[in-house]
């Protein structure tokens, strides 16, 4: 290679020269299907996330409606031997609270009577599920806005309801026990002042508290037409998915 040669290679070599150098055309389908690849992937990728996420509620959904179902049933077997027992209750009451509103009282009704106040039901309501998903904020995993209403309104009545039972036992502390302790011989059963079973402090105690029985049967029966239809919506809620 001569001289002239190499000062041509020079030249052709310049920086400058290579920069000033016209570009050549971008291939813009190239970089178009490029730029579309990776929205296809950053969406997929998003979408996918999104279907596991809401994948995951779902079946966190039917958790808890299972355990809304277990714990409903064992709400009506409570109601159902709460009814059944208060309902005996006042049956055996009824013709008591008849004779001392007569004053037809003898010694069995005297005695007959101090038994059956003595005897108080106690109810165990269980809520363990609805007040996991308030607590923890997951009552809008729900996505069924009827079932989730109807949940909100059991439970709002149970709730309702053991009102009326702490108010029941209030009662009972207060007017009812206070007169067994003072007036009544558990032991040998009978009054130690039989004229107290027509005093009116007793027969207003004995008809408030056979008030209060008919209130919590009233109350119970109520709710369980409410559990029924919940346990018949969770079950169809459970199936269709």
């Amino acid at each position: 290679m001569d001289k002239e040669e190499k000062e041509e290679s020079t030249v052709a070599e310049n920086p400058v020269q290579i920069a000033v150098k016209p570009r050549k055309k971008y291939e813009w389908d190239k970089l178009l299907l490029e730029i579309f690849a990776v929205f296809l992937g950053v969406t997929s990728g998003f979408l996918l996330s999104n279907w596991q996420e809401e994948r995951q509620e779902r079946n966190l959904e039917q958790k808890y409606i299972a355990a809304y179902i277990e714990d409903v049933n064992e709400n009506i077997t409570e109601f159902e031997k709460t009814i059944k027992s208060d309902s005996l209750w006042m049956k055996q009451a009824m013709p008591l609270l008849i004779s001392l509103k007569d004053d037809k009282f003898n010694k069995d009704s005297t005695v007959a009577v101090m038994k059956l106040i003595v005897q108080i039901s106690n109810i165990n309501s269980r809520s363990v599920t609805y007040e996991d998903m308030k607590s923890s904020g997951n009552l809008n995993i729900i996505n069924d806005f009827n079932l989730k209403g109807m949940i909100v309104d059991f439970y709002s009545e149970v709730n309702g309801v053991k009102f009326l039972e702490e108010y029941f036992y209030s009662y009972f502390k207060d007017l009812i026990m206070p007169f067994v302790f003072s007036e009544y011989n558990v032991l040998k059963e009978e009054m130690i002042n039989p004229d107290q079973i027509s005093s009116v402090r007793f027969t207003n105690a004995f008809t408030g508290y056979f008030s209060m029985i008919q209130q919590r049967v009233a109350a119970y029966n109520a709710l369980l037409i409410k559990a029924y239809l919940l346990r018949d919506e969770l079950n169809n809620s459970l199936k269709k998915n």
